[in-house]
């Protein structure tokens, strides 16, 4: 029987069965327990923590150093379960190192994987070793390999669980207020005094949010629009205007400044400014027509982002609503440019408008490997997108920020 193995930030398939995953490890003694968590990232209860004096919640049981999750019944409330690892705290001056790094193994009823991860060498005392996660309806496995050298103690706090005595981990319970606040940015009443236009994108948008259970994280939202020559027609009929009153309706919900960092793009960066609640009527129209027409390069566009980024010095992730309606000129640097900026803390979503023939590479880019984590998304709009509602247009954004902001905070991309 063929076993697979998955490189550090690998995924695989997994079928809906029941799975064993064991994690092992050499010359220390180890804790093994899963965290069952929501979209949002978070547990729901204290019940969500998989350990030894909790051995069984829905679906998913412990025994030993292997966690049992039968994917035919875990709740659809459940959206991911992290495999973790954890050294007894009581034992002085024990941690992990390249000899105790443990490893994972994954048996799903003959279909076997296992995750080998680098060494880990700076004190850490926990890991989570892979998570299994929903994906188009169906569930996933990724090789994850984050240590904390806080222990148990710190991993938990990051996933919304606190340990109730200081000197034992025998007793959990979810932290108060760890989990985002559930309100938006900016408030209703302030957007209605600033901005009554944008309200049902604001609303619309704030519907997504819940529904994935992003509501009350905190994004800087960017906007890149491309300006080669093909784009002619899409400012002429108003959909890049929309598209950016659409941009500030969901900021207006995950950032508080009220602005959304604008970059204009063809075959070189033609302009970078913003559009804000208190200029936003007609600003892409003013703006687009002192460029020039170009062609689609979109590694200098995305470089204006990092660097915009950088030199603010936002604490908070970034979500970039990368558009374009053509392949660019520059594929290698643009693939080595995403898998350079993939442990960084933005995400780039990838909007196609046009014909989907015409966006092979944009489309290639959600799948792109070589990556620290999955930092992208893509959808195509299609011909007409000014058509499309906004409800769906919100739905299509928010399909993978989610899992990215659960993987990127496992793995130490945010912080």
């Amino acid at each position: 029987m063929t076993t697979t193995s998955l490189p550090k930030g690998g995924n695989a398939p997994l079928p809906t069965k029941p799975c064993r995953i064991t994690l092992t490890a050499s010359r220390v003694a180890i804790d093994v327990c899963a965290v069952l968590l929501t979209q949002s990232g978070t547990v729901r209860s204290d019940d969500d923590l998989v350990f030894y004096n909790h051995p069984a919640q829905d679906g998913v049981a412990l025994a030993g150093q292997t966690i049992s999750a039968d994917l035919t019944v875990v709740p659809t409330s459940v959206d991911r379960i992290m495999i973790v690892a954890s050294i007894d705290p009581c034992l002085p001056n024990v941690c992990f190192n390249a000899d105790s790094t443990p490893r994972a193994d994954i048996d799903c009823e003959g279909e076997q994987l296992t995750f080998i991860p680098p060494p880990l060498l700076r004190g850490e005392t926990a890991a989570v070793l892979v998570e299994i996660y929903r994906r188009g309806g169906g569930w996933k496995v990724r090789a994850v390999g984050q240590g904390w050298h806080t222990g148990l103690v710190g991993l938990a706090t990051d996933f919304g669980i606190v340990v109730d005595d200081a000197g034992s981990e025998s007793h959990t319970t979810p932290r108060a207020g760890t989990a985002p606040s559930q309100t938006p940015a900016i408030s209703l009443d302030k957007l209605q005094r600033s901005a009554p236009g944008l309200v049902n994108l604001y609303e619309a948008a704030q519907i997504s949010l819940v529904k994935t259970g992003v509501m009350g994280q905190r994004a800087a939202v960017y906007l890149v629009l491309d300006h080669s020559g093909s784009m002619y027609d899409f400012y002429d009929d108003g959909t890049m205007q929309h598209l950016a009153e659409q941009a500030l309706g969901l900021s207006a919900n995950l950032d508080d400044d009220g602005t959304v960092p604008l970059v204009f793009f063809s075959h070189e960066v033609d302009l970078v400014t913003d559009i804000s609640l208190e200029n936003y009527r007609s600003r892409i129209d003013h703006l687009h027509k002192t460029l020039e027409w170009g062609g689609t390069c979109y590694a200098p566009a995305m470089q204006s982002v990092i660097d915009h980024y950088r030199h603010s010095r936002c604490t908070e992730p970034a979500f970039v609503i990368f558009q374009t309606d053509g392949d660019p000129c520059d594929r290698k640097e643009t693939r080595d440019l995403l898998r350079g900026a993939s442990s960084l803390p933005i995400f780039w979503q990838f909007v196609g408008f046009g014909l989907s023939r015409d966006l092979r590479f944009l489309r290639s880019l959600d799948t792109l490997d070589g990556r620290t984590v999955d930092s992208a998304g893509y959808f195509g709009a299609g011909q007409q997108p000014i058509k499309r509602a906004d409800a769906d247009l919100y739905a299509r954004l928010m399909k993978e920020f989610p899992d990215w902001l659960t993987v990127a905070r496992a793995t130490g991309v945010i912080r």
